[in-house]
């Protein structure tokens, strides 16, 4: 139309973007489910057989005995690590359970294992989202927390999400260690690289408040309208 702003292409395009998010979003819980699979049933199974060995044998002193017990309790160990990362890669069964109630269920079970408090406020997460937009939140707040477990040591930890000009936040804080914002990645932080990446396929976007021994606030932003 002449004068007129012609958007088609706009629009296309970002059909084109979605189309690709959603393919990207694919690929990674298959990955995920194929990995899964592989660590708790190859891995897995043949760890718990070498522990049963191990429990089994004796060697006739005191000193080898008590070896093949050390090396027996480190493989129980590493089977239980590993059933762990089979059941954190596994597919989000979102659909039966909802996003909020999945992501109760992370805070939950972490605040558990640490003995710490947790304070949610998730009702925003009742809302019916698209598939790819659940997911993606799932995942971040999946990452956040084992991150928090693994690095942070806190006394509280606190998940909530609201509803604000059409984005939807989801904010994660602890008081635990912290770290310096400003300087490169390190072991406790690299997730952070991915779940930016993540955020963006779908529009959304990651912001990271924190300081060494101040805890860390992560807040994830993505859009609920076109």
């Amino acid at each position: 139309m002449e004068g007129g702003i012609d958007t088609s292409k706009d629009d296309s395009s970002k059909v084109r973007r979605l189309s690709l998010a959603r393919h990207l979003v694919a690929v990674q819980e298959e990955q995920r489910l194929r990995l899964s699979r592989e660590l708790h049933d190859d891995l897995g199974q043949m760890l718990a057989s070498v522990a049963l060995e191990l429990h089994m044998v004796r060697a006739g002193s005191l000193e080898m005995d008590s070896r093949l017990a050390r090396a027996a309790m480190l493989v129980d160990q590493l089977n239980a690590r590993v059933h762990d990362a089979a059941w954190g890669l596994r597919p989000a069964d979102l659909e039966r359970h909802g996003l909020r109630a999945s992501v109760e269920d992370l805070a939950t079970v972490l605040c558990g294992q640490l003995g710490i408090p947790c304070e949610m406020d998730l009702e925003a997460l009742s809302n019916p989202l698209p598939a790819e937009i659940a997911l993606t939140l799932y995942r971040i707040a999946q990452e956040a927390l084992t991150n928090i477990g693994k690095h942070a040591a806190p006394s509280r930890i606190s998940v909530t999400a609201h509803i604000q000009d059409d984005r939807m936040r989801l904010a994660i804080e602890d008081d635990g260690s912290g770290f310096d914002g400003s300087a490169e990645p390190g072991p406790g932080h690299l997730g952070l690289a991915g779940m930016k990446e993540r955020l963006a396929l779908v529009g959304g976007r990651l912001s990271v408040e924190t300081a060494r021994g101040k805890g860390t606030t992560l807040y994830a932003d993505v859009p609920l309208a076109g």
